[in-house]
């Protein structure tokens, strides 16, 4: 596990990052490939770094490799967080305290609060805009539930979910309008802006939905995994969900 960044060499045919052990090479990604980061576990599309070794399946975004190690995030403005390679705890996995779904890889993390999040989620936008809403939305960092002594939980717009008080919504205050920050949050457009080379994403959404379905993915195997070790005693149970008006 290390923090902190390495910058490529143009002059020089490898370069190296902390958080692999082998040399890693430029390498383009073509749409289709169907490579997953092996830090933000988002898909892999246009400038990237692939490890050397043949048999080592090791990928980076361009924007990966040169994260900072160390950040200063609104969501935690009372100390820094630190760019870990692997999830912390000595833990195969993390659950992120942005969007609460699970993580592997690339994590902002603060050891004093044990406040982790995901690389992307650090970085997602602080408005968006919905084709099925006419306001933008800001980034919040709560629920409008957090604090609320009347046991009201907030539910998600969009998919209806019940959403835990402590994780961030896109909402609108003015139409009582909010959705999760991830998959729910902006609509999908993947054909390219003005300006924007052929192979870029022109949504958040893009990126975004391809690290969910990943994490989502784990979770289902984590759950059989569990279900397993517990004798497949594992019982779903399911809740009617509790409409929130502000």
């Amino acid at each position: 596990m290390g923090s902190g960044k390495t910058r490529a060499n143009p002059k020089r045919p490898w370069v190296r990052h902390p958080s692999h052990i082998h040399p890693l090479r430029v390498f383009e990604s073509q749409e289709g490939d169907e490579i997953i980061c092996s830090g933000c576990e988002l898909e892999l599309i246009g400038q990237a770094f692939k490890c050397t070794k043949t048999e080592c399946n090791y990928f980076l975004h361009k924007s990966c490799f040169n994260l900072p190690g160390e950040t200063h995030h609104k969501s935690h403005p009372d100390h820094p967080l630190t760019l870990v390679h692997s999830p912390p705890y000595d833990q195969s996995t993390f659950t992120c305290d942005a969007c609460g779904e699970y993580g592997s890889a690339f994590t902002y993390h603060c050891s004093e609060c044990q406040y982790v999040i995901h690389v992307g989620c650090a970085f997602v936008p602080e408005t968006v805009e919905r084709e099925d809403h006419e306001h933008p939305l800001t980034l919040l960092y709560n629920t409008p539930c957090k604090g609320r002594e009347d046991g009201v939980t907030f539910i998600c717009d969009v998919c209806e979910e019940d959403m835990p008080e402590n994780l961030w919504v896109y909402y609108c205050k003015e139409c009582d309008y909010g959705t999760h920050v991830h998959s729910c949050s902006t609509y999908e457009d993947n054909e390219p802006k003005n300006g924007e080379a052929e192979g870029e994403t022109s949504s958040a959404a893009t990126m975004i939905n391809s690290v969910m379905n990943a994490e989502k993915e784990m979770a289902m195997m984590q759950l059989e995994l569990d279900a397993i070790d517990a004798g497949n005693s594992y019982v779903g149970s399911w809740e009617p969900g509790r409409r929130y008006y502000w």
